[in-house]
């Protein structure tokens, strides 16, 4: 009898402790572990390079596209100036009717300013016969309606517009359907 008590003294003893090592191994997976003040460290400055690119990706950004829109601001204003000679050489050419070595010549100096205009990605917008657009055209007259014409129409253009992309260079000058 004696021995089985010693027996279980033992066998409790045992368990006493597995117990007690379960309850270490658990104290120690749920404690955080110290951080390295180094590793600490690392992890500030790994953080900062992040953001240091980040913001330089940023910046690129922002440059390219304030870059794109003074190029475009520029085109723009450029072309605004020599849209006067362009109307200037139209007009010549509508004034003369005879085939002359004078007009032949007229001829090629706008056909090489249309194709200067197109290479910078200037279009002439499009107005006689379209419906009446105040973001496109300026209408500087009504006229009665004709026979097939049709309210809120362009029906002469004075002086042809022009844009780059979405922005007008110049509106259209044009006379509209009543």
């Amino acid at each position: 009898m004696a021995k089985k008590k010693k027996e279980e003294k033992i066998t409790e003893q045992k368990e006493k402790d597995e117990v007690k090592e379960s309850e270490k191994a658990s104290e120690t997976v749920t404690e955080e572990p110290e951080k390295d003040p180094l590793q600490e460290e690392l992890e500030h400055y790994k953080d900062a390079l992040l953001r240091e690119r980040a913001d330089f990706e940023n910046y690129k950004k922002r440059n390219n596209t304030a870059v794109s829109k003074t190029r475009t601001e520029t085109i723009c204003s450029t072309v605004e100036k020599f849209l006067p000679v362009l109307d200037n050489i139209e007009r010549a050419l509508a004034s003369t009717e005879e085939p002359s070595p004078l007009k032949e010549g007229i001829e090629l100096v706008e056909k090489q300013m249309h194709q200067i205009l197109e290479s910078l990605g200037i279009t002439e917008i499009e107005a006689e016969g379209k419906p009446f657009d105040p973001g496109f055209h300026n209408a500087v007259m009504q006229v009665d309606a004709d026979e097939g014409d049709e309210s809120g129409t362009v029906k002469q253009v004075f002086q042809k517009g022009y844009r780059h992309g979405d922005q007008v260079i110049r509106h259209s000058m044009v006379t509209v359907v009543k």
